[in-house]
């Protein structure tokens, strides 16, 4: 389905197979070591207390095992952008591109949340563009853009550029939070922190679960895939991409454990404060209100603010370093992701679901200009709506996590369709792996809670009207019937999301049993409709995803993270049981597509 619009793509132009070993670990590591460990740190001790080390251990071993598949999978397929095409040479075009359509929507606030970090730590020395509590004021919108507009920039103009400037900039990242820990932990450490108020998990063990999204801590780890991303312009793909991906989240995970162990440690309860009626931050906080930690005058800045005040000479000096991090750690992550976004248009393109001009490489710096350019319209307009850090984080970690569903059950299906193609790396275990890897992705899903989720998955359903449109003419429609079945598809959506979320005038079994309709009616139509039979097996493919977000949907709403009605852990367990159902349904479902059989007959895409 994806073949035929592919081959259209107009490019001699390759892209330049420039960056080695160092700068794909590199870019990894600066894909996680970004505006996270200027605000994670907090966000977990505001959710889970100090227990939040723990959700930051179970986060690094998380991500080992959903990259452990990805290595395998990065090493068969090293194209750019092939998060967002990994599932296409499994399951077709329509799980794929409502799994990359999601992604899209994580990467893109990405981009804004880097921009807003850097403006809201500006707040210290010039608080023109922020509020002491993180939120960007109308000039600080408009210089996030321009930020962003210059990184983009940098990134059209060539990754062997940016690949050099990301390895230099990712040493400076890694050195300043280590220091940071380092001189915490000498100089300012508060052990009681740790057990005096309300012991270890003063929140709950849950916490430890719970914490993990809204936080920030997962969202910390999810630059991991930048090997993946750019793998495409890497010298030796089928080598480096593996070792880099693993190597990086060992030594971000190490990194992160001691930074919150750092900021626990740091913390001076008697200098912390809250805001009054009229927003000024003078009411002093209650010692061990780990809650409240969100709503200070920290934390706008929070390791900046832990410093300053701790009235040492040398950490305040230090906390004058941290400023000028404070711009160089997002502005990394930042070009980073500019380049990931841009790279998923890219790789969408190459599978034809969008025009061929997002796929057009610069004839001279041989990138991928045109989906810069979306790439930029689309981060800055996540500013508007969402104009501090701790309120994006949430729907760019889940929206995220959505695509890593696809890799475990894709590592066991090409094990099956394609036994024998070149696997510089195979995992070892690959049913255990792959499994864990998916219940994994699924259970992190689950724990972004009710109505979060439900937001996300009608976004990312919202998604599938421009893929029809895209392939009207493969499925067997005019352009009258593809523009009729997608306005039909848009308006039954768009009231659900008015009657359902909106203004509440709809009970959640009504409103999510008409969103459950519209998405079977809408691929069931298009099923019978397809004259292909090559697409009908495509769509049929897509019916684990499109299963999957109606049902954990409407056990996130009866869950203990949404209205209670089943409690913890029986929620818990019941959703790990119906990952489990999913994930052999997702790799029932697979197929040697005519994509992968390319590949097999050594006919890779051209990049």
């Amino acid at each position: 389905m994806g073949n035929e619009q592919s081959s259209t793509v107009n490019t001699g132009v390759k892209l330049r197979k420039a960056l080695t070993f160092w700068d794909l670990l590199f870019l990894s590591i600066s894909g996680m070591v970004g505006s996270g460990w200027l605000f994670a740190a907090l966000a977990g001790a505001a959710y889970a207390g100090p227990a939040s080390l723990i959700s930051w251990l179970l986060a690094g071993v998380f991500f080992t095992f959903i990259g452990l598949s990805y290595a395998e999978l990065g090493s068969i397929l090293p194209f750019s952008g092939s998060l967002v095409r990994i599932d296409h040479y499994v399951h077709g075009s329509i799980s794929n591109y409502l799994l990359g359509w999601a992604y899209l929507i994580g990467s893109a606030t990405t981009i804004s949340m880097e921009a807003e970090a850097i403006i809201m730590y500006t707040n210290k020395y010039l608080p023109l563009f922020s509020t002491e509590s993180g939120y960007l004021t109308p000039l600080g919108i408009l210089t996030a853009a321009a930020l962003i507009g210059i990184f983009t920039v940098i990134q059209v103009i060539g990754v062997n550029i940016f690949g050099k400037i990301n390895t230099a900039i990712t040493i400076w990242k890694f050195i300043i939070p280590t220091a940071t820990v380092i001189l915490l932990i000498t100089l300012y450490l508060h052990p009681g922190n740790f057990t005096a108020y309300g012991g270890f998990a003063p929140l709950g063990w849950t916490a430890v679960f719970t914490a993990l999204i809204p936080s920030g801590i997962i969202w910390a780890y999810e630059g991991f895939r930048q090997a993946l991303e750019y793998a495409g312009e890497a010298r030796n793909p089928r080598r480096d991409v593996p070792m880099a991906l693993v190597l990086s989240i060992i030594l971000v995970a190490i990194l992160y454990m001691a930074l919150e162990i750092a900021f626990i440690g740091g913390i001076d309860w008697s200098k912390i404060y809250l805001p009054n009626s009229k927003g000024q931050y003078v009411i002093p906080i209650k010692p061990g209100d780990w809650s409240d930690l969100l709503n200070s005058n920290w934390a706008g800045s929070p390791f900046y603010s832990e410093l300053y005040v701790s009235g040492i000479v040398v950490l305040v000096l230090w906390a004058t370093i941290l400023l000028i991090d404070a711009w160089v750690s997002p502005a990394g992550t930042m070009g980073v992701y500019i380049g990931t976004t841009a790279r998923s248009l890219y790789g969408l393109s190459r599978q034809g679901y969008y025009p061929s001009i997002f796929g057009n490489l610069h004839e001279k710096f041989q990138t991928p200009w045109f989906s810069f350019i979306v790439t930029y319209l689309i981060a800055v307009l996540f500013l508007l709506p969402f104009p501090t850090w701790y309120q994006i984080v949430s729907i760019s970690t889940t929206a995220t996590i959505i695509n890593y569903l696809a890799g475990g059950p894709a590592l066991i299906i090409l094990r099956r369709t394609a036994p024998n193609i070149n696997r510089p790396y195979k995992v070892p275990m690959p049913l255990l792996v792959g499994l864990l890897s998916f219940i994994i992705s699924s259970m992190l899903v689950y724990w972004t809670g009710w109505p979060y989720l439900g937001y996300i998955f009608v976004i990312t359903a919202f998604g599938l009207p421009l893929l029809i449109l895209g392939y009207r003419k493969v499925i067997g429609m005019g352009y009258g019937e593809a523009v009729a079945f997608s306005a039909i598809f848009w308006i039954a959506l768009i009231m659900v999301i008015y009657y359902g979320f909106v203004i509440n005038a709809l009970p959640f079994y009504e409103y999510w049993t008409a969103f459950a309709l519209i998405l079977i009616g809408g691929i069931t139509y298009l099923y019978y409709r397809s004259r292909d039979g090559y697409v009908s097996r495509e769509i049929k493919a897509s019916t684990w995803f499109i299963s999957y977000m109606i049902v954990f949907g409407a056990l996130s709403y009866i869950g203990s993270l949404g209205m209670g009605y089943i409690q913890y852990p029986w929620d818990y367990l019941i959703a790990l049981a119906m990952s489990i159902v999913f994930f052999i349904i997702a790799v029932r479902q697979g197929f040697e597509t005519k994509e992968i059989r390319q590949v097999k007959e050594g006919n890779l895409p051209i990049e």
